[in-house]
């Protein structure tokens, strides 16, 4: 009984070394290990997504990257037209805005009058534009100038070199603003007339080109506001949002007093990102 149990031992050492591989042929299996492969290349443009891909280990261990499809960019929807391009004169007087007809400003020399030298009032195609906290945006063409010299033209940026501020300040309640010479500004009110408001809200400064160069602006009701070719430093174009109780918006061109000599003419309107 014991020399049958010995042999039975001896026989299952003698099968469990085989199946090792002494003798048989086979080798251990090395463990998977990672290695460096080179970058697959990847098309280039807007609507390629860069993809590393995934790792795939193949029979014989070696590790290869498989990419993944490149999947669309999403992209944000372009701005559209939400008026009519309208022509701002150099003699748009934004201190004018929804004064009626008849109404002055007096200056040393002489006096600009409503309806000769009042801004240009926009219409939208879509009252929804004007809906609050929606964002405006501008496309603007043209030359300006504050007087008849060569140095005094510029597009709708104005001129850099000539910071200008109304020297009357705030006017009929619309408050007052400091923005480059020649530049297009715009003034959202509401159905009161300027006058009606019991205080002119804040100036705001935009006579250096940080102050300018802003992704989007809240202005206030009857605060004018730097609109200028509405694009920052970058050639996006700038967000304008429209404050509460907006009805109306004009566009008008920076100077420090006596619009009624300028010359020149802009050509703007508004565009917004239909909901």
């Amino acid at each position: 009984m014991q020399s049958t149990q010995g042999l039975f031992t001896l026989f299952s050492a003698l099968s469990f070394t085989m199946s090792l591989g002494c003798g048989s042929g086979h080798k251990f299996k090395e463990p998977n290990v990672p290695v460096e492969t080179a970058p697959i290349a990847q098309p280039e443009g807007e609507d390629a997504v860069i993809d590393t891909g995934s790792p795939v280990t193949d029979e014989t261990g070696t590790v290869s990257t498989v990419p993944s499809p490149a999947l669309p960019v999403v992209k944000d929807p372009e701005p559209v037209a939400c008026s009519t391009l309208y022509n701002i004169p150099g003699t748009a007087n934004p201190f004018l805005a929804g004064m009626p007809e008849g109404t002055e400003i007096v200056y040393p020399a002489s006096v600009d009058r409503a309806p000769l030298n009042s801004p240009v009032l926009v219409t939208p195609t879509d009252r929804q534009c004007f809906e609050a906290g929606r964002y405006l945006y501008f496309r603007v063409e043209g030359m300006i100038a504050h007087g008849n010299m060569d140095d005094q033209k510029s597009d709708a940026d104005g001129l850099p070199t000539a910071p200008a501020t109304h020297t009357l300040e705030s006017v009929h309640k619309i408050s007052n603003v400091k923005a480059p010479i020649n530049s297009l500004i715009g003034i959202f009110l509401d159905d009161r007339t300027p006058e009606e408001r019991p205080e002119p809200p804040a100036t705001l400064d935009f006579n250096t080109g940080n102050q300018r160069d802003f992704k989007t602006l809240a202005p206030e009701i009857g605060q004018i506001f730097f609109i200028g070719d509405g694009k920052d430093a970058t050639g996006k174009l700038q967000g304008f949002t429209v404050p509460v109780g907006t009805t109306r918006l004009y566009l008008a061109i920076m100077d420090a007093y006596e619009w009624n000599n300028n010359l020149g003419k802009l050509s703007g309107g508004i565009l917004w990102v239909k909901p």
